[in-house]
């Protein structure tokens, strides 16, 4: 932060305008004013602080700290941006390697040897890579428009090229800049798994309706080979039982597609770090959620018994930090609405989390 008496006094002024000023204590890395607040009009106020402050150059947070009102102001970090040629390049990389992919899990389905046949290739991309592509885009789709929405600077997705036979790690978008506040919080959070959810369940429908159609048996299909079996999450479970045919059948791409989708949208709404289920705890449940986070991390590493995978998880979330940042004002609490929004997205996670993802027999 700029140091000098005219920059302070600027600060002065603008938290004088809606707040009322106790003590002022400069810092090596800005300045913290110790407030008095109207409780009706505290979310407004601050709102209205944050923006004046954000077009001068600074950040500001407000908490509660020994019992007294805190606003911190420090400058605004730079804010680091890419070519869009970037995403773009990244988006073709990730359509030809789940394209690949599909046609691996097409050939295989069909019986026809050849993943660098034209005709798997087409069928992989249509029926797996497309989907599946559909799925992760909406749902980084949701969370930038959600974040634009509410003022924030944020990228368009990255997705994530990987070998066969998924094709993709995935995709994320980069928000720039802090989140506001717990209502931000919880829309940003929650509009990722809801968009992915609402795509990836017309391709369950599909996919469904596919494999019943295309009737591969297993053991013709994996014959010499240790067999597979996807563990259904409750979606997939109720779904399933409008194809009762599809006992004992090898599932098409789109059906796998779908599982996957609805698979990242249970593993992200973990109510753990930065995982949207974590946005949506911290958003709902404030820094209690954090013991949450810790639960969540335990249960991952207790369920690995059954599905190894989860050890790998549970190391990334302890990586990138089990318990989640609060927002700029972590004070106003959620409204009625949220609030059932946060209870709805812990119902969307039921439906799509699989405790045993994969088993093998």
């Amino acid at each position: 932060m700029p140091s000098g008496k005219e920059t302070l006094e600027k600060l002065r002024e603008e938290v004088g305008r809606r707040f009322t000023i106790y003590e002022i204590r400069v810092l090596p890395e800005g300045a913290l004013f110790v407030v008095g607040a109207s409780t009706g009009s505290l979310e407004d106020d601050f709102e209205a602080l944050r923006l004046n402050l954000r077009q001068m150059g600074f950040v500001a947070t407000i908490m509660h700290s020994n019992g007294k009102l805190h606003i911190g102001i420090v400058k605004t970090p730079p804010i680091s941006t890419r070519s869009v040629r970037i995403n773009q390049i990244m988006l073709l990389i990730t359509f030809f390697t789940t394209a690949v992919s599909g046609s691996l899990l097409w050939s295989s389905y069909v019986g026809s040897p050849g993943i660098f046949r034209l005709e798997n290739l087409l069928y992989g991309a249509l029926y797996f890579a497309v989907p599946l592509l559909l799925i992760l885009g909406t749902h980084e789709l949701s969370h930038f428009l959600v974040s634009h929405k509410h003022g924030l600077n944020a990228s368009l997705p990255f997705f994530i090229p990987s070998i066969p036979p998924i094709g993709t790690f995935g995709a994320f978008i980069s928000i720039r800049e802090p989140i506001p506040n717990r209502k931000a919080l919880l829309d940003i959070g929650l509009a990722g798994p809801l968009g992915g959810f609402l795509v990836a369940v017309p391709m369950l429908f599909i996919g469904f309706h596919l494999t019943a159609t295309g009737a591969v048996p297993v053991a013709e299909n994996i014959a010499g080979m240790t067999s597979v079996s996807l563990g259904f999450p409750i979606i997939m479970d109720v779904v399933s039982i409008l194809f009762p045919s599809i006992q004992g059948m090898y599932i098409h791409p789109t059906l796998f597609a779908a599982w996957l989708g609805l698979f990242v949208t249970g593993i992200n709404l973990l109510p753990a770090g930065q995982l949207d289920g974590g946005h949506i705890a911290r958003a709902a449940l404030g820094e209690k959620s954090s013991y949450l986070a810790i639960i969540s991390v335990i249960g991952l590493l207790s369920m690995s018994i059954y599905y190894p995978g989860w050890l790998i998880f549970a190391f990334l979330i302890f990586l990138l930090g089990v318990v989640h940042p609060p927002p700029l004002n972590d004070i106003t609490p959620l409204d009625k609405r949220r609030k059932w929004m946060a209870i709805g997205a812990l119902v969307l996670f039921l439906l799509c989390f699989t405790p045993i993802p994969i088993k093998a027999g």
